[in-house]
């Protein structure tokens, strides 16, 4: 049976190929080739009846080898000018403590309380300061005297002059060009001081003859402290800072791009081994709040989150303490836009800005109320109606803290009523929940539940 198939399928190919053969030209003899791979490919061929001049849509061929245009050569390129202008994301006009009413508050109060500090430090020591400034004057007027004389003597130059001349012979005449030059210096600066000194010596001898007493004691007093302050040694100022300042480094473009550099991801890697950046910024960095802000975008294939996993080896290359260190994502960007804060102080060190309902306020449970704040200082609001909260952390890092003051937020309301229960019975929540609670047990006894 199957060799029957064999040979019906044999007759069938060669009856094909002499039709074929008889539809050639001239009878001329067919290439098989060519006949075969036009019928493979029947679009290659063009149609004779198609006009070439008119339009038409491009066919599909049917070798899956054959290449295929995917970017349009022509037509608009993208969104047009003015979508592009409407899609841009326009900056602030005023940065965000400006627009924040608690942190424009906090702001002014620190740089209040700032100055204050700073006045009163250096007012209660203003006779230390003079007293201390009238003995130094002396020296100071020695220091000055002779400056001024180691000026018109041109002393500064005189260590060229000396290795000048110890080279020999050879060295002649460059000595010779720098001895002319002493000598021009010297003759201008002798005739300055001259006439410094004579106009110094008639002014001061004018205002002791015709200036008043308070003038020439007021004279004589800013004169002995600018000598004092001449003369004060370099190792024992005798005005110190009121404020003891951070050694925080100021935060720059090449800092940013070593320490991200730093985390062994392989595409920043490999741009900036080809003298990329890895890191392209899309705005300048700037101050923000307690500390720097660096905004951008990571190279391809890379996300925020991969650099936020990293925020240890981050802080490393920085330098700086980890609890300074804050990368985050921006949800209404991609997943490469990158935004760096680092602060200038440790966050577990830095102070706590004071609560805005510690001392006055009033709570309305469906509107936001500020409860904690964020790494960088700003105040995270919550809204407690129609919600419920779970709170999770180790031991002894501020569970209860935070549910007391939530209950202390909700207490505020004059319309809610506090039911608090503590089935551990330890008394955590006896200070909120018998000042302010409406219904307060502690315990897990049948009488406490219910």
């Amino acid at each position: 049976m199957n060799h029957s198939d064999d040979h019906d399928k044999n007759h069938d190919l060669f009856a094909r190929l002499e039709a074929e053969m008889a539809d050639g030209p001239d009878g001329s003899v067919l290439d098989l080739s060519k006949a075969r791979s036009a019928r493979s490919n029947p679009t290659d061929a063009p149609d004779a009846s198609t006009d070439p001049g008119t339009d038409s849509a491009p066919t599909e061929s049917g070798d899956p080898s054959a290449r295929r245009l995917v970017d349009s050569p022509g037509g608009p390129s993208g969104a047009g000018f003015m979508d592009r202008v409407r899609g841009a994301k326009r900056r602030d006009v005023l940065p965000g403590w400006a627009k924040s009413q608690p942190e424009f508050v906090s702001a002014a109060g620190w740089v209040a309380g700032h100055t204050g500090h700073t006045v009163a430090y250096h007012g209660v020591r203003v006779p230390w300061y003079t007293l201390r400034l009238a003995v130094q004057a002396p020296r100071g007027a020695a220091k000055f005297l002779g400056g001024s004389l180691r000026w018109v003597a041109d002393a500064e130059g005189e260590p060229l002059r000396q290795a000048t001349a110890s080279l020999g012979n050879s060295a002649v005449g460059e000595y010779l060009k720098l001895s002319r030059q002493r000598d021009r210096r010297v003759r201008w600066r002798t005739l300055v001081a001259v006439v410094a000194s004579i106009v110094g010596f008639s002014t001061a001898l004018a205002m002791y003859v015709l200036a008043p007493t308070w003038i020439l004691a007021l004279s004589g007093t800013a004169v002995t402290l600018a000598l004092g302050w001449l003369g004060q040694p370099a190792d024992a100022p005798v005005i110190y800072r009121a404020v003891e300042t951070s050694s925080a480094p100021k935060l720059t473009s090449d800092i940013v791009l070593r320490a991200l550099g730093a985390l062994g991801i392989p595409a920043i890697n490999q741009q900036q081994a080809k003298a990329g950046e890895g890191f392209k910024l899309t705005a300048p960095i700037a101050r923000d709040g307690r500390g720097w802000r660096a905004e951008g975008d990571l190279s391809y294939g890379v996300t925020a989150t991969e650099v936020i996993d990293r925020r240890d080896k981050l802080a490393s290359g920085l330098r700086r303490p980890l609890g300074c260190v804050w990368p985050e994502s921006v949800p209404e960007e991609h997943t490469g836009h990158l935004v760096l804060w680092v602060g200038d102080q440790d966050m577990s060190k830095a102070k706590q800005p004071t609560w805005p309902l510690l001392k006055s306020g009033s709570v309305d449970l469906f509107k936001p109320v500020p409860f904690g704040t964020d790494p960088r200082g700003r105040w995270v609001e919550i809204t407690l109606m129609y919600i419920a909260a779970v709170i999770g952390a180790i031991p002894r890092m501020g569970k209860t803290f935070l549910l007391r003051l939530l209950l202390l937020i909700a207490s505020l309301d004059p319309r809610a009523e506090l039911h608090t229960y503590d089935l551990k019975g330890i008394g955590d929540l006896d200070p909120v929940g018998n000042a302010v609670g409406y219904r307060h047990r502690a315990g897990d006894e049948e009488e406490d539940i219910e």
